[in-house]
């Protein structure tokens, strides 16, 4: 139900497949048209219908889930439970089809979106090898004897990650800036393309000593570093 769920959130659901021609069979019918060009028809027509009549269900679902009156584990166990024939579940069923036969046309159609969804892809697995990284020095063991003190360190791990990247973005975002000053067209989409998830610059060893009272870190200065040894 990702592709509904989703999209009554107000979000599009735009995932990566990796058999892409098996998902395209299942739900379509593929023949050869004019000029030897494929053409694709539902294997079977969405009941617009049947949407319809229990949009009025559907929402007080999705506000329910929005309000914390219901939660999500509760939601999925309850919809569980009813029949396949039950017309709320069908009818959530039928939308979710309809959302994702849409997306799968577009999919095949837009070269940008198929980039855009590849480029979201690498951004989420760069995050997940920095969050592995940050792992690894502690030889990939959870802290702590607890389910909470795992959590927290998990959470804590998670800050870490976020810290870098806001980190390494704050020095991309001026360094834009300065080679858009200095007009240096070059080194500027060098660094349109460079990622903020990095971590070679950080040293992940070590024991840090935090205070909000001395040692503020200084962009100014790093940038004047960063700049001399570009020139």
């Amino acid at each position: 139900m990702n592709f509904a769920l989703l999209d009554l959130f107000g979000y599009t659901f735009a995932p990566r497949y990796a058999q892409f021609g098996t998902v395209i069979s299942d739900l379509f019918d593929v023949s050869e048209g004019e000029e030897n060009k494929a053409t694709l028809s539902l294997k079977k027509p969405i009941n617009t219908t049947l949407i319809v009549d229990e949009w009025d269900s559907i929402q007080r679902i999705i506000i329910s889930l929005q309000q914390k009156t219901i939660t999500q584990a509760m939601l999925v166990r309850k919809l569980s439970g009813y029949s396949q024939n039950h017309p709320l579940l069908k009818a959530l069923t039928e939308y979710n089809r309809m959302l994702k036969a849409m997306y799968l046309l577009d999919y095949i159609d837009d070269a940008s979106l198929r980039t855009y969804v590849q480029r979201a892809l690498n951004r989420g697995e760069a995050y997940h090898q920095l969050r592995r990284a940050i792992a690894h020095v502690n030889g990939n063991r959870f802290q702590g004897k607890s389910d909470d003190e795992i959590v927290l360190w998990n959470e804590c791990a998670r800050l870490l990650t976020n810290a870098i990247i806001y980190f390494n973005s704050l020095i991309l975002s001026r360094l834009l800036e300065h080679f858009k000053a200095e007009g240096d067209d070059q080194k500027l989409e060098i660094i349109k393309q460079v990622s903020p998830v990095a971590w070679h610059n950080i040293n992940l060893n070590g024991t840090y000593s935090f205070s909000f009272e001395q040692n503020l870190l200084d962009l100014d200065e790093i940038m004047q570093s960063i700049v001399q040894n570009e020139n």
